[in-house]
């Protein structure tokens, strides 16, 4: 007969040390710097007695004790108390313990003992933990890609492109994106890279007027997202901001037409971003242009190459132009890609052929 798991805490006890596994072997089960504690956490920012969980039916819950820095349950503030769950991420104060269900091994389950961090939990789990580890501690970075005038090579300005700076993961801004959409946080994740590109704006050289900022999907249900644009505006003077969604969300072109007109109230400019990845939404280009399309870099990649794609990109451009479209060709990276994007009337184009994505003060000291 399988035996029970044991509810677990796992935590780092320093810098550079392995995570370890605090068997609950009883409630009150009390966290904090008091040696007292039955989890003693050394730090100044953690309260003497700082949570506390208790059994409940079926598991454990956790309450906040008062604490000067509060306590957080995936990322969110411990109001009175809450069930715990395996896998949850909770931080006292600035230190993270992760709340498990452990097997019995052959060391018994009377002791802490240190563990191999992969076994800590699932891709799933890790992702979770690196999700709130970023957005608890605004670990992330922005960094800017030219858009220029293909005719000139003039800049008109630049892309804002968020990532992460953990140093133990890889995730690309896909995958980041992914994991904290699975969490009901990419909301949280695309206002937080927008605040810390608005720190980085006064950074960038002068020429390049506009300054495109991504929306994720999920914002698009947001009542605030308007205002939450407005106020990006307002703290960039000089600069124009262009809102970019994807094709994938849009919807009708009545929508389309009033997000438009609420944008343009607002000074922003709208710009249909990785147009032809998917099921283009021809129609509602047509009766509810935007003010900027980019061609996704699939139908870039290897156009000179392509008959077919070049005919599709040239009827495009077509149609933008009698509707007063700017076309911006994404992902040039070779001179033929660009020679043949020009051809078919493409406007602005931005890739790695252009300008490798840079930091501000990068994009700035070449400029000087």
């Amino acid at each position: 007969m399988a035996q029970p798991l044991t509810p677990c805490l796992s935590h780092t006890p320093d810098v550079g040390e392995d995570p370890v596994l605090v068997p609950i072997l009883g409630t009150p089960f009390r966290i904090g710097r008091d040696p007292a504690a039955e989890l003693v956490l050394g730090s100044p920012r953690v309260s003497k007695f700082h949570a506390q969980i208790e059994e409940r039916p079926g598991g454990h819950l956790i309450r906040d004790l008062g604490s000067r820095n509060g306590t957080f349950v995936n990322g969110e503030p411990l109001e009175g108390e809450r069930p715990l769950t395996a896998g949850d991420v909770v931080h006292i104060a600035h230190r993270e313990i992760v709340y498990l269900l452990s097997e019995p091994t052959e060391r018994g389950l009377d002791s802490t003992w240190a563990h191999d961090p992969d076994t800590a939990g699932s891709d799933s789990l890790r992702g979770t933990r690196d999700i709130y580890r970023i957005l608890r501690g605004e670990r992330v970075q922005i960094v800017f890609q030219s858009i220029v005038a293909l005719d000139t090579g003039g800049v008109i300005g630049y892309e804002a492109l968020g990532r992460h700076q953990l140093t133990d993961a890889t995730y690309d801004a896909t995958r980041l994106f992914s994991l904290a959409n699975e969490l009901g946080k990419a909301v949280d994740l695309s206002r937080l890279m927008r605040r810390v590109t608005v720190d980085q704006v006064p950074i960038l050289p002068e020429a390049g007027e506009r300054l495109f900022l991504n929306v994720h999907p999920a914002e698009m249900q947001e009542r605030d997202l308007l205002d939450d644009l407005a106020s990006t505006a307002t703290r960039c003077p000089g600069r124009k901001i262009v809102a970019e969604i994807h094709e994938s969300v849009i919807s009708s072109a009545g929508a389309m037409r009033r997000l438009r007109k609420e944008l343009a109230a607002r000074n922003i400019e709208l710009a249909y971003d990785d147009f032809g990845a998917g099921s283009s939404r021809l129609m509602e280009l047509a009766e509810a242009p935007p003010d900027f399309v980019k061609l996704d870099m699939g139908l870039i990649r290897n156009i000179d190459k392509s008959p077919k794609r070049q005919e599709l990109v040239q009827a495009l451009v077509r149609v933008m132009r009698d509707n007063d479209v700017c076309v911006v060709a994404e992902g040039i990276e070779t001179e033929e890609e660009q020679t043949t994007c020009m051809q078919l009337g493409c406007e602005l184009g931005q890739g790695f052929l252009i300008r490798h994505p840079a930091s501000a003060k990068d994009l700035r000291d070449t400029w000087e």
